[in-house]
């Protein structure tokens, strides 16, 4: 008995080595092209993000009984997104027999204009494909009937928590790149006595997605091999979207949709690039935090549910994509040597899983013995004595790389509760592994006595995971300040902030204005971050709003109360204010019947233009006038148009505010 128990210890552990020496070689060769490719990559500018004029964005929450986190959701997006909420339109996917999550869409859909209720052709669960692919037609018809022309659609979950910068970085990004996708990190509760085996289950998220989307994502990208979607925060041009115009994107038979799609995207040539970005903010503590512009949501907290959706991502990703006869036959005059190795990777999973957690009963039988009286079988000087030993170095150095990105991305304290309790197995690891072998088990199982064979092509039906959302008092963690702001645009740096944190506590007054007097931001710098922070338009060239609008006002008037009007609308006006602008004025003309529709500028742009009130026409400007008076664009998208109109001459195109 002992002699088999040996024979199939070395099995197991030649076999983890094998795999773990193919994931060796991977990062050589990725370490290797990094060093190459990483000094020609350039980082993504954040003091240019708002150097380019706001394009269409449409994202796309498809939700099956989402009832509970549906509104608040959306609430957060829009609340924290800083992006013109005009510039952008989220689109649920709903189904017409799930009343109470058609019940919130509707509520969102009345609450705000810039959020549509799609109602599914057929009742749910449909796939999640099919959902996006319904979602898809309903925009292209919503561009037709609308003359516009959304520049990319972002994918989303609705439970997630989204980065306030995500859409302007996807406005900057998508000039460049047809695909994008940004990291995913999980939310992790830190375990306690009371929540510890909850706290375990969804750590072993956050340590899973901070290695995968921290340093392989990253590699993969560099390596120009396949970059698998999230299926959240992926970012789909609409290029791509006219490539397949005659097909639906998403495939319908899959239960991992978003990979399956990664795959189909990078056979025809087309690469995603992954986005791992930060932007600094300084805490109350003094301490410069590197937040990523990155997703974030809960994941399960339970064993049974975690085994049920990675059962589904094994079954998906390895089971339902290409073979490994497929990978090998793919023509290699088009498909790259690291293409086909990433796929390879990503099919080895179901049977990697499996190993893992008998190899760790080989390494700790391996090392029990070294210390107590167990039998011997795996001696030190023999070939599984050595092979344990290797198989021992090659853990803690897999083990080392996972606590780098953890850190990275969680801090220390993460490290810790990962890596080092106990040192020598960690538990959280382990748990994890547990996890994963359950869940490759139950698709295999799946896999060979599941469906049948000949129903493969058979309706797939939404597989998915009961969600939760944050709390109020966790989610404020989010909001930006006007800190955060000035440090994202360059125009201050962490040091200087924190000075005048201090300053601003000891005299009362608020930071912007400590920074105003001590003259280390100008007044346009501190009402761009204003306005950034309240949600509402900057306006740079004041001069170009010459309209009839003026004539409804004394030039006396408008000089002593430093604003200007940019529109007049058929209930009130749009106007540029600066921080000089008296409370009164509004109030005058509000107790006159008007809705007043606020931007801001400064003081300077708005008494230059004041100075030279003549009435001017241009082609944009009359384009615009015309669109707003038939309603066909909002004040707000009149506002960005015309004041980048400078920029190029077919600024409402390039807006997508105007396609024909």
């Amino acid at each position: 008995m002992e002699s088999v128990v040996h024979v199939i210890g070395i099995i197991i552990v030649i076999g983890f080595m094998v795999f773990n020496i193919d994931d060796l070689i991977w990062d050589i060769i990725c370490f290797a092209s990094y060093r190459k490719r990483s000094s020609k990559v350039q980082r993504l500018p954040l003091e240019q993000l708002d150097s380019i004029p706001p394009k269409l964005l449409a994202i796309i929450v498809a939700a099956w009984h989402e009832e509970n986190v549906l509104e608040s959701v959306i609430d957060h997006f829009i609340a924290t997104t800083h992006y013109p909420q005009s510039m952008y339109h989220i689109f649920l996917g709903v189904y017409p027999n799930d009343d109470a999550t058609l019940d919130v869409a509707k509520k969102l859909e009345d609450k705000y204009q810039n959020v549509h209720m799609v109602i599914n052709t057929v009742n749910g669960p449909t796939s999640k494909a099919q959902n996006l692919n319904n979602v898809i037609s309903f925009i292209r018809k919503y561009e037709l009937d609308h003359n516009w022309r959304f520049s990319a659609v972002t994918i989303h979950d609705s439970e997630d928590v989204v980065h306030p910068y995500e859409l302007k970085a996807t406005n900057f990004l998508i000039e460049t790149y047809l695909l994008l996708q940004f990291p995913v990190f999980p939310l992790q509760k830190m375990p306690t006595w009371s929540n510890f085996f909850s706290g375990i289950t969804s750590g072993t998220y956050a340590d899973e997605f901070a290695e995968n989307h921290f340093r392989i994502m990253r590699m993969r990208d560099y390596m120009s091999a396949v970059v698998p979607s999230a299926g959240t925060g992926f970012v789909i041009s609409h290029e791509i979207l006219d490539h397949y115009k005659n097909e639906p994107l998403f495939p319908e038979d899959s239960l991992t949709e978003d990979y399956k799609l990664s795959v189909k995207l990078a056979l025809d040539g087309y690469s995603v690039h992954y986005v791992l970005e930060s932007v600094p903010r300084l805490l109350d503590n003094g301490r410069v935090k590197w937040d990523y512009i990155a997703t974030r949501s809960l994941f399960p907290s339970t064993f049974k549910a975690a085994v049920r959706q990675k059962t589904r991502w094994v079954y998906g990703i390895t089971m339902q994509s290409l073979t490994l006869r497929d990978i090998i036959s793919l023509d290699k005059e088009k498909v790259s040597f690291m293409l086909k190795y990433s796929l390879y990777k990503d099919l080895k999973t179901k049977f990697g899983y499996l190993l893992v957690l008998p190899g760790y009963l080989v390494f700790a039988y391996f090392v029990t013995s070294l210390f107590t009286p167990l039998p011997v079988m795996y001696q030190l000087s023999t070939l599984s004595g050595w092979l344990s030993v290797l198989l021992t170095v090659i853990m803690v150095y897999r083990q080392i790389l996972r606590a780098i990105a953890i850190n990275n991305i969680y801090g220390f304290r993460s490290v810790v509760a990962s890596c080092l309790i106990p040192p020598v197995l960690p538990l959280r690891l382990a748990w994890g592994n547990i996890i994963n072998f359950s869940a490759t088990l139950a698709a295999w199982k799946k896999f060979l006595f599941g469906t049948p064979r000949y129903k493969k092509q058979a309706r797939v039906a939404w597989s998915k995971t009961d969600h939760e959302f944050l709390s109020s008092e966790v989610l404020k963690r989010y909001y930006r300040n006007i800190g955060d702001v000035l440090l994202e645009k360059g125009y201050i740096d962490t040091y200087t902030l924190g000075k005048a944190l201090t300053q601003a506590r000891k005299e009362g007054k608020r930071v912007g204005e400590i920074l105003l007097q001590n003259n280390i931001i100008t007044e346009e710098q501190l009402m761009i971050a204003i306005a950034a922070l309240q949600h509402r338009v900057f306006v740079k060239n004041v001069s170009l709003f010459k309209s009839d609008a003026i004539n409804d006002f004394d030039e006396q008037f408008l000089t002593k109360s430093f604003f200007y009007p940019l529109f007049k609308l058929d209930d009130g006006y749009v106007i540029a204010q600066t921080e000089f602008t008296p409370v009164e004025v509004y109030n005058d003309l509000m107790a006159n019947g008007f809705h007043i529709y606020i931007t801001f500028s400064t003081k300077a742009k708005v008494l230059k233009a004041i100075n030279n009130l003549q009435v001017s026409h241009n082609n944009v400007r009359d384009t615009v006038d015309a669109l707003l008076k038939d309603n066909k664009i909002t004040w707000e998208q009149a506002v960005l148009a015309v004041d980048n109109s400078d920029l190029m001459p077919d600024i409402l195109k390039y807006m997508g505010l105007a396609v024909s």
